[in-house]
C-alpha cells in the first residue's frame, strides 16, 4: 500500500528532520513504520525521530513509554519522550492535550516535517464535532492532510485510510502496539460520538462514514477556491503598510471580516473568533474617526501567533503579540 503520494515523498526526501508522533497506538505505530519504510527505502532513515508525548495524566504512560522505546529499538527509530504540561484553563482536556502537543510541536526547526496517524473515522468524528460546535465552510472541509504549521510541513498520510484498515494492515506485518482504554471513556466529546453517536448513525445509513469523508473533501475544494477568490480580492484594500480602512469601509460586514481573516493568516497571526470580529468591527469601523483603537488577542492552541491590531492612519495594522 502505498502511504504517501508523490508531493508527499518529495516533502520527506527534501526534509532536514521527521517527527512522527508515536503513543504506540495502532494509528500511530502504522505512520510510523510506514515512515520508517520509506525513508528506509531511499537510504534516509536516520533522519527519522519517534516523538512520544507523556501527557502525564494516564495511570498507564510508564508501561506505554516502555513500550514505545522497545519498538523503537527493535525497528532502529530514533525514539524520544517530552512531556507535556495540560494547562486546561477554560477549555476541556482533549483541547488542553492537543495545545500542549503543538507546543512541542513548535520548538522544531521549520525544515522539520511533522507526522500524524490521523485516519479516515477521525476526519468523520471531526466533521460531526464541527457541526454540533457550529461551524463554517473551512471547519467541514474537516482535517487537511497536508498544512504548513509556523513553517513546519504537518503531514496525515492515513486520512484516506478507515480503522478497519488500519488494524488489517497492522495485523498482517504483525505490529505490537498498544490499546488506551481512555478510548472507551464517554465522558470526552470524541469518545461519545465514536462509542454511541456515530455507530447509531452507521446502523442506520451504512454509506454515512464513506459520503461525510467525500463532503468533507469536496468542501476542501471549494474552501480553497473561496480562498483563492478572496486573496485576489485582498490585494485591492491593502499595501505594504496594512489594511486600508476607507476601502474596507465599503465593504459588508462578512466580506470585510473574511478579508481581516485572510490577511491575518497570511502572516501566521492568529485569526479572530465571531466574539473577537464584533469587537474588532465596533473599534474600528463603528467608532470616532479621530479614536485609535487597539485589540489583542491569540488562539489558545499555540497554532498561531498572537496579533495586536491598531490604527495608524488611514491602516489597520497588525503587530506581534509578546506576552
Amino acid at each position: 500500500m502505498d502511504f504517501f503520494n508523490k508531493s508527499e515523498q518529495a516533502i520527506l526526501l527534501a526534509a532536514k528532520n521527521i517527527i512522527v508522533g508515536y503513543s504506540g497506538g495502532a494509528d500511530s505505530t502504522l505512520a510510523l513504520f510506514a515512515t520508517n519504510e520509506f525513508l528506509k527505502s531511499h537510504d534516509q532513515a536516520s533522519k527519522l525521530t519517534a516523538l512520544y508525548v507523556d501527557h502525564q495524566m494516564q495511570t498507564n504512560s510508564t508501561a506505554w513509554l516502555k513500550h514505545c522505546e522497545a519498538f523503537c529499538g527493535k525497528h532502529n527509530i530514533a525514539f524520544k519522550c517530552q512531556k507535556a504540561e495540560i494547562k486546561q484553563s477554560g477549555q476541556g482536556f482533549e483541547a488542553a492535550a492537543r495545545t500542549a502537543r503543538q507546543i512541542i510541536f513548535n520548538t522544531y526547526d521549520k525544515n522539520s516535517v511533522i507526522i500524524l496517524g490521523h485516519h479516515k473515522d477521525d476526519q468523520v468524528e471531526t466533521v460531526f464535532f464541527r457541526v454540533l460546535r457550529g461551524t463554517g465552510l473551512k471547519g467541514l472541509s474537516g482535517i487537511p492532510r497536508h498544512t504548513k504549521t509556523n513553517g513546519k510541513d504537518l503531514l496525515r498520510p492515513l486520512l484516506h485510510i478507515g480503522k478497519a484498515e488500519i488494524l488489517q494492515f497492522i495485523k498482517e506485518a504483525q505490529l505490537d502496539f498498544i490499546e488506551d482504554e481512555s478510548n472507551q471513556d464517554n465522558s470526552y466529546s470524541r469518545n461519545f460520538l465514536r462509542n454511541k453517536v456515530i455507530p447509531l448513525i452507521t446502523e442506520r445509513w451504512p454509506g454515512a462514514k464513506k459520503n461525510t469523508a467525500r463532503m468533507a473533501n469536496l468542501l476542501s475544494k471549494q474552501s480553497k477556491l473561496y480562498h483563492q477568490f478572496l486573496t485576489n480580492k485582498l490585494q485591492s484594500v491593502c499595501d505594504d503598510d496594512g489594511l486600508l480602512l476607507d476601502k474596507l469601509s465599503t465593504l459588508d460586514y462578512f466580506e470585510r471580516a473574511e478579508l481581516i481573516r485572510i490577511w491575518l493568516d497570511q502572516q501566521s497571526f492568529a485569526s479572530p473568533n465571531e466574539s473577537q470580529m464584533k469587537e474588532l468591527e465596533k473599534s474600528f469601523f463603528q467608532s470616532r474617526q479621530d479614536a485609535n483603537p487597539t485589540i489583542k488577542f491569540y488562539r489558545e492552541d499555540a497554532q498561531k501567533t498572537g496579533v495586536i491590531l491598531s490604527k495608524t492612519n488611514n491602516y489597520l495594522i497588525a503587530e506581534e503579540l509578546n506576552e
